[in-house]
């Protein structure tokens, strides 16, 4: 069983898990930055300690590390700890798109990777969130399962391509569909209209799919064929060129 975390990483997926580990009532013994204001800082609402130097890494009794960076550092952040770290010690990263073999220099390690997009001042609710796990070892799997359940009611066992295609489906949804609602803002504030105009669609959009293949539910000037609605819009875009292609894009997309 797990009980004795520490996090390599002070970013928004290493507050939000961390927090919520801490909250499941796991021991965070260690915050590891650069920056050690920010380990410091993390470290403080954990009860923990915040360090800067990786020769202060603890892992005695260390059960789980998590790699909380960006996905580029992960390699580094892995070779280095591959020079410290004891065998007795699992390792995982929590990448969604990142491959299991960045960490193969070390001797046990897996994926625990939450499927939620993480904001600074948002408290997310993790019993809704997916936590996709993997490991070489069934007896580390079981591990991070475990793990897994005590924060989550969504846990799933997903391969490199399972994982790698949710985090691709992911970018669709959320930071391809979070584009789109700024440029709605920014055609609303040409007007001097308020984007929580907006908003009671956007949730009856969002909670239609919920049960329903997003397919069925599609509505709109596309679908329906109106091209004197659609060629107005056009239009109306005539100032904003890269706005005015993505909506050709999308239509012909909807009506093909």
């Amino acid at each position: 069983m797990i009980q004795s975390i520490s996090i390599v990483g002070a970013g928004k997926v290493a507050t939000h898990l961390s927090k919520r580990l801490r909250a499941s009532g796991l021991n965070i013994r260690q915050i590891y930055s650069r920056q050690l204001e920010d380990a410091q800082e993390l470290a403080a609402t954990l009860n923990a300690e915040g360090i800067n130097q990786w020769k202060d890494l603890q892992f005695s009794e260390l059960d789980l590390l998590i790699i909380a960076v960006n996905d580029q550092a992960i390699p580094e952040v892995a070779q280095i700890l591959s020079t410290l770290l004891s065998h007795s010690t699992l390792v995982v990263h929590t990448s969604g798109s990142s491959p299991l073999s960045w960490l193969n220099a070390l001797p046990r390690c897996g994926i625990f990777y939450p499927l939620q997009s993480f904001s600074p001042g948002r408290e997310p609710d993790f019993q809704q969130i997916p936590i996709c796990v993997e490991a070489p070892a069934q007896s580390d799997q079981n591990l991070l399962i475990e793990l897994g359940q005590r924060i989550s009611q969504k846990v799933q066992v997903t391969s490199e391509a399972d994982r790698r295609s949710l985090h691709l489906a992911a970018v669709f949804v959320n930071n391809f569909v979070n584009h789109l609602y700024q440029i709605a803002a920014e055609i609303l504030a040409e007007r001097h209209l308020p984007f929580d105009l907006l908003l009671p669609l956007i949730q009856e959009t969002a909670a239609k799919i919920q049960g329903h293949n997003p397919a069925e539910m599609q509505t709109g000037p596309a679908l329906r064929g109106d091209r004197a609605t659609i060629e107005r819009h056009l239009d109306m875009l005539e100032d904003h060129p890269e706005w005015r292609e993505l909506y050709g894009v999308f239509t012909a997309l909807i009506r093909s």
